[in-house]
């Protein structure tokens, strides 16, 4: 079950055809109590859903009329790339603002090939660009921010080029770590996991790519383009 926020009456809008339904998906609770406290100051949103994984955020969906999802890419249960699939699979008109901590060209990229209407990074975002991007999407636009812009202006033709692996939100966060040079030990306290947890990630990823170690690992992410040198 998701929880639910009615933000106000609808009389208390100066134009109800303004305002919207939102789905914030976060498995941190700061980041949640945040963009609620942010969105109960305006006058956008009048129904608010709270969920803390991608399951929830699709049981949601399926329940629920959504206008806008402020969407975690990482999430435990299903992360954020599932949630966005079936919202394409269910043909909903919900659209995404997607929330990453990770602005590496290979997650914006992904988001991009998602077809998401917009895109944010957790580390630089802030209250302003938050409603900015809220307003964008509302008229039908897209809200990427400048960094996605540059990447895209620099590549303009990765949009095209997948890559030849798929990794989940987890093992993408996993792999960047490596790649900065973090031991499993360190990838399991920064992220709130078991060591064992992190190990098991780290060979599911190194089967996927056909490595055999973790430095021919980190090799193929910086030679692929998964993570940037």
């Amino acid at each position: 079950m998701s929880d639910v926020y009615l933000i106000n009456s609808p009389e208390s809008f100066t134009d109800v055809k303004k305002t919207i339904s939102v789905l914030v998906a976060d498995d941190h609770l700061f980041m949640r109590e945040s963009l609620r406290g942010m969105l109960e100051k305006t006058n956008l949103v009048k129904t608010l859903y709270e969920v803390e994984n991608g399951q929830r955020a699709i049981e949601t969906l399926s329940s629920h009329a959504v206008d806008i999802a402020l969407l975690d890419v990482r999430m435990p249960v299903k992360d954020g790339f599932e949630v966005i699939e079936f919202i394409h699979k269910q043909n909903l008109s919900t659209k995404v603002i997607a929330l990453t901590a990770f602005d590496e060209e290979a997650m914006i990229f992904n988001l991009m090939r998602a077809k998401v209407s917009g895109i944010l990074f957790k580390k630089s975002t802030h209250q302003q660009e938050i409603l900015s991007a809220i307003t964008a999407v509302m008229d039908d636009k897209n809200y990427y921010n400048e960094k996605v812009n540059i990447v895209i202006h620099a590549n303009p033709d990765g949009i095209n080029h997948p890559p030849r692996i798929k990794l989940s939100a987890r093992e993408f966060e996993v792999i960047v770590l490596l790649c900065h040079g973090l031991s499993t030990k360190d990838i399991a306290e920064k992220l709130y996991l078991s060591e064992h947890t992190i190990e098991g990630y780290r060979k599911d990823i190194i089967r996927k790519t056909n490595t055999r170690n973790t430095n021919e690992l980190i090799h193929y992410a910086l030679s692929n383009g998964i993570v940037q040198p």
